[in-house]
């Protein structure tokens, strides 16, 4: 199965679960932002869970099918359209060889996944198929997908089509664990971060999301021995506009850490835009662990599916090869 990118969006990545291990010799974990849409993606196809996919920033891509695949999407909702007619988001869908395969910009949030039956065939660097692009490596040649690339899929055995994902609820607060540095700050600079709102800005990525809001001053300065970095950690430089760290951050920090995003609340803050705003719930690391447990436990349980009541996303391959000789 292999496609050729038409037009490859915004910031389109090759990303399966991660890179681990390998943060002491320098490389990021990368891997997708998402892991409950990347999961929910590739159990709908039946895939493994370390399945690659492909991550899109905002804006879809448009793909030229050279051989019959399966795919499913999931994450933000974004329009999906195949030769003009339109297709549910959070489905599978057959596609076939000429047709072209469109996704659009994403809406209810800012990153879509596509996910394909076998997951999308690039090498494996360090044990992962994820793109790092800073570092150019893994992925599709360690950077986003540009138009003419050729994208190859691994196939498999595919049964069970008649799923969707349900939509997602989503606020914006987010819960948070006190961080290693947090007795640096004084009692009125902690109320602060939790009884402010923090705008996204533009100059956010997969290295971290930037914050501008209350800035949050320590007298006994921003600068610590450099320490390894974790995923959702947050950062107050001498600016005191926090930074949230994500998958491609760098593998160590000089920066005093105010607080961690807890893991159950990941998805929902890396499907955030510029522009929206966050405020912060202080929990700690019991309550942390225990919605993080409930979160996996929702994903394998399959509470996130529903049967299918909308029919016109399954496609059957001999009724559209019918439908392609008398033109329809």
């Amino acid at each position: 199965m292999t496609f050729k990118v038409l037009n490859p969006g915004m910031f389109s990545t090759i990303q399966d679960a991660g890179r681990f291990s390998y943060q002491t010799f320098g490389f990021s974990p990368s891997g997708v932002l998402d892991y409950r849409a990347y999961q929910l993606a590739n159990r709908l196809l039946g895939n493994e869970d370390d399945a690659a996919v492909l991550e899109m920033t905002l804006q879809g891509v448009e793909l030229l099918v050279e051989k019959d695949a399966m795919i499913s999407t999931s994450g933000a909702e974004a329009p999906i359209t195949i030769e003009g007619n339109n297709y549910s988001h959070g489905t599978v869908i057959k596609v076939m060889k000429g047709e072209t395969l469109k996704i659009g910009k994403c809406e209810n949030g800012s990153r879509t996944y596509l996910a394909v039956l076998g997951g999308f065939d690039v090498p494996e660097i360090l044990g992962s198929r994820s793109t790092h692009t800073r570092s150019g490596i893994g992925g599709f040649k360690g950077r986003t997908i540009k138009s003419g690339d050729v994208l190859k899929t691994l196939g498999g055995d595919f049964s069970d089509g008649m799923k969707k994902i349900k939509a997602f609820e989503s606020d914006n607060n987010i819960r948070i664990i006190p961080g290693q540095q947090y007795e640096r700050f004084k009692e009125d600079v902690q109320r602060k971060l939790f009884n402010s709102e923090y705008t996204i800005t533009k100059d956010s990525d997969r290295m971290g999301i930037r914050l501008d809001g209350p800035g949050l001053e320590t007298d006994e300065g921003h600068d610590v021995l450099s320490e390894p970095t974790q995923l959702g950690s947050i950062q107050v430089p001498k600016n005191g506009q926090p930074i949230i760290l994500l998958n491609d951050r760098q593998t160590a920090g000089g920066y005093v850490r105010i607080a961690t995003v807890a893991l159950a609340d990941i998805p929902k803050l890396v499907q955030k835009s510029p522009g929206e705003t966050l405020t912060f719930e202080e929990i700690d690391v019991d309550e942390a662990t225990k919605i993080y447990k409930e979160e996996l436990a929702k994903i394998d349980s399959g509470e996130y599916f529903e049967d299918i009541r909308d029919f016109t996303s399954v496609r059957r391959h001999t009724s559209l090869k019918i439908s392609k000789l008398m033109g329809v």
